[in-house]
């Protein structure tokens, strides 16, 4: 650290990788082109971004005969791909004040099997966002639930929230982001891409803090001040 420059250093920090996850498989999904743009952002920070399609996926129903007698290979490969993440972006719509079946199926699965229970979101940095056509724009499921969900599984949730009311004019039929929203969004993701890349270099910043330790402060005692 002591020979390398801070421009150097800042250059090798391993780039956070982000698991982009959306809660809706319905073509032209709302929300689906909220996670474009989320990941758009993202990547333009400076993040390696990991978008996990749920619908393909094609998980089961969740239930314990399932679990016990054929556990799913895409359960796996989602707990994998979680668990490998330095932090989680979910868009997702609001279905009567509370998430997809979609999102929460695969939710369940992904506290399941091998390893840790939480281990796919124990420690992650985490972001939920929604978007509907009604002025809330899904923020029962941003702070109602998923907030709540995603923290009480050992996740630290972003600051704020991103609901985004009127969809229809934020998302126009012939593609991009109003500008407002656009910037919400971003704003969003840069506090996630900060946070994230410090999980993602908890190595260099021990060496970080090891060597400002080393350094001496005016008016320290010992072998630097000696007074009478």
């Amino acid at each position: 650290m002591s020979s390398m420059t801070m421009a150097e250093f800042v250059k090798s920090l391993k780039k956070p990788t982000v698991a982009c996850l959306c809660g809706s498989s319905r073509a032209g999904s709302f929300n689906a082109r909220l996670l474009q743009v989320a990941v758009q952002c993202l990547e333009g920070q400076g993040a390696t971004c990991d978008v996990i399609d749920l619908d393909n996926l094609s998980l089961p129903l969740y239930s314990t005969g399932c679990e016990e007698t054929s556990f799913p290979d895409a359960a796996k490969e989602l707990k994998r791909r979680l668990v490998a993440a330095d932090a989680i972006v979910v868009t997702c719509p609001e279905f009567n004040g509370m998430p997809t079946p979609l999102l929460l199926n695969a939710i369940t699965w992904a506290t399941r099997g091998e390893g840790p229970m939480y281990a796919g979101f124990k420690g992650k940095i985490s972001s939920v966002m929604s978007t509907s056509p009604g002025p809330m724009g899904g923020a029962r499921v941003v702070l109602g639930v998923l907030q709540r969900m995603f923290a009480d599984m050992g996740s630290v949730v972003v600051p704020g929230h991103v609901a985004i009311g009127g969809s229809m004019k934020v998302f126009p039929p012939e593609g991009g982001v109003d500008e407002k929203a656009k910037a919400k969004i971003e704003a969003e993701c840069g506090q996630l891409v900060h946070f994230a890349r410090f999980e993602a270099n908890r190595a260099a910043d021990d060496l970080v803090k090891a060597e400002i330790q080393k350094q001496t402060c005016i008016g320290e005692y010992g072998s630097v001040w000696t007074h009478d």
